[in-house]
């Protein structure tokens, strides 16, 4: 899935997202319901932009992804800090022996996962991890914005130095993500570098339900992109959960 690719997405989530804006309204979440954060766990880290953010805020911070690609973006950017464990793990199996104040999972990494009991694997994995005064934040891909915005639309994004073509094919329980990326070399030709993934649909219902299944509590649904209230037209549910 990674390789060259894990580059071509480092820069482009630079370019796209806000990581200062997102740590902050993290951590006026957390201060809205006296989460007292020192420790954090997150979960599909990927190339650790948000996890350097947080470690300048002095967090302490365990990461952990499945794509060793991903892992040595994250190593080679991480390594004079001091206060960052990073580790290879699934979000379906890892448990660590530590409790941890704030445990997050963001950028959709859920969708890649297929099945509802997978899921469920990752709630109880958290919740193994979590105490009384723990706050646990994850995102989902909303059916809206797989179903409706993307579905079996193309689209085309050009940034200085590379552009690519975007191609969706929706199918009922899935949707296919199609990527051909032009990189500009230096002699102003172009490289193509195709990208395949999947993404998996969940229904807000079925989510839900695991919370109430696996007895967490939800604190507030918000739209992950604004922090505001969730609307019809939201492209990612942000959940925010205690035990």
């Amino acid at each position: 899935m990674y390789n060259r690719f894990s580059y071509i997405y480092d820069d482009l989530m630079k370019r796209q997202v806000d990581y200062e804006l997102l740590a902050s309204n993290l951590i006026k979440i957390c201060q809205q319901y006296q989460i007292d954060v020192k420790n954090v766990l997150e979960c599909g880290m990927g190339n650790g932009n948000l996890t350097e953010t947080l470690l300048k805020r002095g967090f302490n911070v365990d990461g952990f992804d499945i794509s060793d690609e991903m892992l040595s973006i994250a190593y080679n950017k991480l390594i004079d800090y001091k206060n960052v464990n990073i580790l290879k793990g699934d979000i379906r199996t890892f448990v660590s022996s530590k409790k941890y104040d704030l445990i997050c999972c963001f950028f959709d990494v859920l969708n890649y996962i297929k099945t509802i009991d997978d899921i469920e694997l990752f709630l109880k994995n958290a919740k193994k991890q979590m105490n009384e005064n723990s706050i646990l934040m994850f995102d989902i891909n909303t059916e809206y914005k797989l179903k409706e915005y993307l579905g079996n639309n193309t689209f085309v994004s050009e940034e200085e130095d590379f552009f690519y073509v975007w191609r969706n094919y929706i199918k009922k329980n899935y949707i296919d993500f199609e990527i051909d990326f032009f990189v500009k070399n230096e002699n102003n030709t172009y490289e193509k570098i195709k990208e395949i993934q999947r993404q998996y649909i969940h229904s807000e219902n079925d989510i839900i339900q695991l919370f109430e299944k696996n007895e967490l509590k939800i604190l507030d649904i918000k739209d992950f992109d604004t922090f505001q209230n969730k609307e019809k037209t939201t492209y990612r549910t942000l959940y925010i959960l205690k035990i």
